[in-house]
C-alpha cells in the first residue's frame, strides 16, 4: 500500500498560512537562554514601524531565515530576533501630513502641542507595527514573536539614556555651534549619510571680486564674503601675502576683505581663487575653523535671507538668486554666466527637501578623542572601527566592501546625534536656570522643580546603533533603576546567552547609516563587537537593470502580491537565485514562474515517490547498498549535503541553492526518478529512495520551507522538518567507480537521443541502436536493459570491437569515451526536414530585412518611443541568432542526405 496520494499540483496557499500558524504556536521559533546548545543570533534589521513590506525587506526576510533554519536544524540554538524601528522623521513627517490633509492644520506641531502630536504619532504607529509583523510573518520568518521589539521599547529607552551619559561623562558626546545639514521643509538636521547628492543644471555666475575673479553657483550666500582664499603654492597669487586685506565694491557696497592662504584650495578649478561663507558651506566652515575667521549667518532657518542682504532681506532663496544677480550685473561686476553647468546639489534623503548647511549648537559624538579602552589600549571610536575589521574581528561579506568601509571610516567626521523634531528619543539632558550658572542633569530625571528637558530629539541611528544588544537586555532588570548598566547586562540572560551576535544581514547601502555605527556604539558600551559577520546583499532591480523606486511604480514589485500569485518559496527562490552577496539582484515575472515551477517540481517528485513507497518505508541511509544505480545516486547525495554545507559556511547561499536545484531537477528528477521507474524495486531500492528524496527536502528546508515541510509531513516522521536534524555526510557512501559507470551510461543514453534528435526521431518512435566499444562492452551489457528503456530502442546491438568512425550508408553515429553509438536513419525524409528548415529561414531573412529598413529611416527614429526602438533592436538581434543556428541546421541535413 502506498503511503499517501497528492493533488496534482502544489498549491501554495492550501499550506501556507496554517503551516506558519503551526510552526510559531509549536515554539518551533523560539530560542532558550537556558539551554544547553551553541547560541547562533541574528538580529533582524528593522523595518519602519509605519512601513509596508518591500523588496529589500523580502531580500533581507529570505536570506536571514535561510540562516537561521539552518543553524536551527543544526542543533544550535538560533536566536532570530524581530522588531521595528520609530524612524523618528519619516514617522513624524507622515502623521503630520496625514493631520494637515485630514484635519485641514496647516502647522499641526503649533496648534497641538508636543504632547499631543507625540500621543497621534504613538497610536499610529501601534497600528501600524502590526500590518508591518504580519507581512514579515507572509515571508515565512521563522523569528521569535516572544522577543520582538521596538526601539521605543522602555529597555531601550534605558539603554540609550545610559549611552548619552557614559559618552557624556567621558567627554565623547559634547554639544557645540558646528555646521549641520539643515533641512528647512522638514525643519531638522541631518546626518552626512542621510544627505542624497544629485546632479542637477544650475548657471555658474563668474564675479569680479577686488583684483580677482570668483565662480559660485549661490550668489545668495555671498552678501557676508570678505575672505579671499587661494592655494598658498598657486604661482599666479604670488604677490599676495596671507593676511594681506584690500576694498573693493561688492553686493550692498564697499566690503574690506583679507587674503587667505589654505592648503584645501584646488587651483585647477575656475580661477583658483573663492571666496568663503563658513555659515553656509562645510569647507568654508572649516577654513574658518583653521585660520580662527568670523562667521556670518545670511540664510535663516525657513531659507530666507537675513537683514544683512539688504533689500533682499526676507526673500526665498530661489526668489532672490536671480535678482542678486541682475544688481552685481549692473554694478559691472558680472564677469560670465555658464548657463550649462552641473553641480552636485544636497537633498535630504528622508523628505527630499535641499539641505542648506548651518551652524547650530548641537550635541555631537566625539571621533577622535582617546579615551576607550579596547585590547589593553585608549583608543578613539574611529580608530575602534577600523581595528575591528583590519584584525579580522568582523567580517564583511564580500570582503570588496572592505575598501569601502575603510574610506567612509578614514574620513569620518564628529557626528551630529541631535535632531530638530519630536518623535524619539529625548535627548535625555534637563536644564535649570540659565546662562554659565545653569544647572545641568544628565541620563535620568532630576528631582525638583523648575527642570526643563532639551527639545531636540536623538538621531535615529543612534538607537537603532544599540540595536544587537538593547534588544537582549531583560525588560524587567532594566525596570529597576537601582541595577547598574553592568549588573542590568549580567542579570540578562539572552545578552549573555546571545551576545555578540553571529551575522548582520544588511543591505550594502546601510553599511554606513547602520552597521558601522552598531560597531562604534557596541565596542564603546558594551566593550565587544556587536557581530562577527556583516553579509552585504544589493539592491533589487528589474529585468532590465534599473532600480526599483517608488516614483516609478511600473519598475515596482510588491512582494505580497508575489506571495500570492506564485507562493512564498517561489518569491524567497527568486530573490536569492543567481545573485551573490554584494550583488544587485533582478526581479521580474519571469523569474517568479520559473521559481514556482521549481516547488511544484518538487511537490510532482514527492508525489511520484509517495505514491510509489509501500508505507513505513524507513527514511534512514540504507547501509548495505549493491547495485550501480542506487550507489550512483547515494555518491551524489554524500556530495551534495557536503557541498551544500561547505557553501552556506562561505554564505554562498545563491551558490547553494543554484547547485541544489540543478541537481534535483537535472540528475535526481531528470534521470533517477527515470531510472527508477522500474517494476522490479526492491526493498533496498525503496529505502534509497526515501531517504535520498527527504535528504533533500532537508537541505532544501531553508530556502523553500513551505513545499518542503508539506512534503515532508507525509513521510510520518515524529518531528517536523523545521526542527529536523540538519543531513550530515554518509562517509560510507563514497562509490566513486559505481559514480563513475553510471555517468558513463548516461553518456551512452544522451549520445543516443543526441542521434536522435539530429534525425529528428521523436522519443515516441522506438528505433535500433549500435554501440562499439572494447572497454565498455561489460558495462553496457549489464545496464543494457536501462539504455534501452531510457533511449527509446526496440533493440540494442553491443558490439566488442574498435569503433569504427568511417562513414556508413542511411547511419548516424556519434564518437564518446572510446565508443560509437550509431543509430539507422534511412527512414528519414531529409528533403522533408530540409525544406522546413528553409521555410523557416526564409521567414527570419524577411523579419531582420523589414525590421533594419525601420532602424536606418531616420524618421522612424525620431517619431518612434525609445521602448519601441530598444525592442525592435532586440528582437532583430534575436531573430540573427535564429537564422545563424538555422543555417548550420541546414548544413548538417545536408551531410545526411549526401550520406544517404
Amino acid at each position: 500500500m502506498a503511503m499517501t496520494s497528492l493533488a496534482k499540483t502544489y498549491n501554495p496557499q492550501e499550506f501556507e498560512t496554517d503551516l506558519y500558524q503551526q510552526w510559531e504556536e509549536g515554539g518551533w521559533f523560539r530560542a532558550d537562554a537556558q539551554s544547553d546548545k551553541p547560541g547562533f543570533t541574528i538580529s533582524m534589521p528593522p523595518p519602519n514601524a509605519t512601513g509596508q513590506l518591500h523588496v529589500g525587506h523580502a531580500v533581507m526576510l529570505a536570506l536571514e531565515d535561510i540562516l537561521i533554519r539552518w543553524q536551527r536544524m543544526r542543533g544550535y540554538e538560533a536566536l532570530w530576533v524581530p522588531g521595528t524601528d520609530h524612524a523618528a522623521i519619516a514617522t513624524e513627517n507622515v502623521v503630520l501630513q496625514k493631520i494637515q490633509r485630514e484635519e485641514g492644520i496647516a502647522d499641526p506641531r503649533k496648534e497641538l502641542g508636543r504632547d499631543e502630536v507625540l500621543r497621534r504619532i504613538a497610536d499610529y504607529v501601534l497600528s501600524s507595527r502590526d500590518t508591518i509583523k504580519n507581512q514579515v510573518r507572509a515571508m515565512g520568518s521563522s523569528c521569535d514573536w516572544s522577543r520582538d521589539r521596538y526601539t521605543m521599547d522602555p529597555q531601550l529607552n534605558r539603554c540609550v539614556n545610559e549611552t548619552f551619559s557614559q559618552m557624556h561623562t567621558e567627554g565623547l558626546i559634547y554639544r557645540g555651534h558646528r555646521i549641520v545639514n539643515w533641512d528647512p521643509k522638514l525643519q531638522t538636521n541631518v546626518s552626512d549619510d542621510e544627505v542624497d547628492r544629485k546632479e542637477v543644471a544650475s548657471p555658474f555666475y563668474t564675479f569680479q571680486y577686488g583684483p580677482f575673479q570668483i565662480g559660485t553657483v549661490r550668489p545668495e550666500t555671498k552678501f557676508g564674503d570678505k575672505y579671499v582664499v587661494m592655494h598658498p603654492d598657486d604661482d599666479r597669487y604670488l604677490e599676495f601675502s596671507h593676511g594681506d586685506t584690500f576694498e573693493c565694491e561688492w553686493i550692498n557696497g564697499p566690503v574690506e576683505a583679507t587674503i587667505i592662504k589654505d592648503s584645501v584650495v584646488d587651483p585647477s578649478f575656475g580661477t583658483g581663487v573663492m571666496t568663503i561663507t563658513p555659515w553656509h558651506d562645510h569647507t568654508d566652515f572649516d577654513i574658518a575653523e583653521r585660520h580662527q575667521l568670523d562667521k556670518e549667518q545670511i540664510i535663516d532657518f525657513q531659507g530666507r535671507l537675513l537683514a544683512n542682504a539688504g533689500e533682499f532681506a526676507e526673500m526665498p532663496i530661489e526668489e532672490a538668486r536671480p535678482k542678486i544677480v541682475e544688481k552685481l550685473a549692473a554694478k559691472g561686476l558680472l564677469v560670465k554666466t555658464d548657463g550649462d553647468y552641473v553641480n552636485s546639489k544636497a537633498f535630504n534623503s528622508r523628505g527630499g527637501g535641499s539641505i542648506e548647511p548651518q551652524i547650530r549648537e548641537q550635541w555631537f559624538i566625539d571621533v577622535n578623542k582617546p579615551v576607550v579602552p579596547w585590547k589593553g589600549k585608549k583608543r578613539s571610536l574611529r580608530e575602534i572601527l577600523i581595528a575591528v575589521v583590519r584584525e579580522g574581528d568582523i567580517q564583511i561579506v564580500p570582503d570588496r566592501f572592505n575598501n569601502t568601509y575603510f574610506h567612509w571610516v578614514e574620513n569620518l567626521r564628529d557626528w551630529c546625534i541631535s535632531r530638530q523634531i519630536w518623535w524619539g528619543h529625548r535627548v535625555p539632558v534637563w536644564y535649570r536656570g540659565k546662562g554659565d550658572s545653569a544647572e545641568i542633569q544628565i541620563g535620568v530625571v532630576p528631582d525638583g522643580e523648575d527642570w526643563s528637558q532639551d527639545e531636540d530629539t536623538l538621531d535615529t541611528w543612534f538607537s537603532s546603533a544599540l540595536w544587537t544588544w538593547s534588544t537582549l537586555v531583560d525588560p524587567e532588570k532594566a525596570a529597576d533603576s537601582t541595577n547598574s548598566f553592568q549588573e542590568l547586562l549580567k542579570q540578562s540572560p539572552d545578552y549573555q546567552k546571545f551576545h555578540p551576535t553571529h551575522v548582520m544581514e544588511t543591505g550594502y547601502d546601510i553599511l554606513f547609516f547602520w552597521v558601522a555605527r552598531m560597531i562604534l556604539m557596541t565596542t564603546y558600551m558594551v566593550e565587544e563587537i556587536p557581530f562577527q559577520t556583516v553579509y552585504l546583499h544589493g539592491l533589487v532591480r528589474t529585468k532590465e537593470g534599473k532600480k526599483m523606486s517608488k516614483s516609478d511604480p511600473a519598475t515596482c514589485i510588491d512582494p505580497l502580491e508575489s506571495i500570492r500569485d506564485y507562493g512564498t518559496d517561489a518569491l524567497r527562490l527568486a530573490l536569492i537565485v543567481g545573485t551573490g552577496p554584494g550583488q544587485d539582484l533582478r526581479l521580474y515575472p519571469e523569474k517568479l514562474e520559473s521559481c514556482r515551477r521549481f516547488a511544484n517540481k518538487l511537490w510532482n517528485a514527492g508525489r511520484y515517490i509517495l505514491m510509489n513507497l509501500p508505507e513505513n518505508t524507513p527514511v534512514t541511509p540504507p547501509l548495505q547498498v549493491d547495485g550501480d544505480t542506487s550507489r550512483w545516486l547515494l555518491h551524489q547525495i554524500r556530495h551534495i549535503v557536503s557541498d551544500t554545507q561547505r557553501l552556506l559556511e562561505q554564505y554562498r547561499l545563491s551558490d547553494a541553492i543554484d547547485q541544489l536545484r540543478s541537481f534535483f531537477w537535472n540528475e535526481y528528477c531528470d534521470w533517477y526518478l527515470e531510472i527508477d521507474k522500474n517494476p522490479q524495486r526492491t526493498v533496498i531500492d525503496n529505502q534509497v529512495l526515501a531517504y535520498s528524496f527527504t535528504t533533500l527536502l532537508r537541505l532544501l528546508h531553508p530556502f523553500v520551507p513551505f513545499v518542503t515541510e508539506t512534503l515532508w509531513k507525509e513521510f510520518r516522521q515524529p518531528r517536523l522538518l523545521i526542527g529536523s536534524d540538519w543531513p550530515t555526510v554518509i562517509q560510507h557512501h563514497e562509490y566513486s567507480k559505481s559514480h563513475s559507470s553510471i555517468e558513463y551510461i548516461k553518456e551512452a543514453i544522451t549520445t543516443i537521443r543526441a542521434l536522435r534528435e539530429r534525425a529528428r526521431l521523436g522519443m515516441d518512435k522506438q528505433i535500433p541502436a549500435i554501440l562499439q566499444s572494447i572497454q565498455y562492452t561489460d558495462l553496457l551489457n549489464e545496464h543494457k536493459d536501462l539504455i534501452l528503456r531510457l533511449a527509446r530502442l526496440n533493440s540494442l546491438d553491443i558490439q566488442s570491437k574498435e569503433p569504427d568512425v568511417s562513414n556508413h550508408d542511411a547511419v548516424l553515429s556519434s564518437y564518446f569515451s572510446d565508443t560509437l553509438a550509431l543509430i539507422d536513419a534511412g527512414d528519414v525524409d531529409w528533403s522533408e526536414e530540409i525544406l522546413s528548415l528553409q521555410k523557416k529561414l526564409k521567414k527570419e531573412e524577411e523579419f531582420c530585412k523589414k525590421s533594419q529598413q525601420k532602424l536606418n529611416n531616420q524618421g522612424f527614429l525620431a517619431k518612434a518611443p525609445e521602448s519601441v526602438v530598444l525592442e525592435l533592436r532586440e528582437k532583430l538581434e534575436s531573430s540573427e541568432k535564429m537564422m545563424t543556428a538555422l543555417e548550420q541546421q541546414l548544413q548538417e541535413l545536408e551531410s545526411m542526405r549526401k550520406a544517404s
